[in-house]
């Protein structure tokens, strides 16, 4: 079963469940990278030469697709409603 297979088979409310799951994975991955970014800044002393780093796209979607499989794991085992 491919994903698109997949994700017609679930009910409203599971599908409700993995996209709300997946905004807080995003709002997790936007936190970590403006305190990575800040974290560097601090070390750098705020130089004005230091080199100055930005939330991508890219890069906040692969750290919350990567924090949604975390969190979505971590569910699944512990409790037995996951779709």
């Amino acid at each position: 079963m491919n994903i698109g297979h997949w994700l017609k088979s679930l009910s409203t409310k599971e599908q409700l469940f993995l996209l709300a799951l997946f905004i807080i994975s995003i709002y997790l991955s936007k936190k970590t990278l403006e305190s990575m970014i800040e974290y560097y800044d601090i070390k750098k002393h705020h130089s004005e030469f230091r080199v100055r780093y930005r939330v991508t796209p890219a890069s906040l979607l692969l750290l919350a697709f990567f924090y949604s499989f975390l969190i979505y794991q971590v569910l699944d085992s512990i409790f037995n409603f996951m779709p």
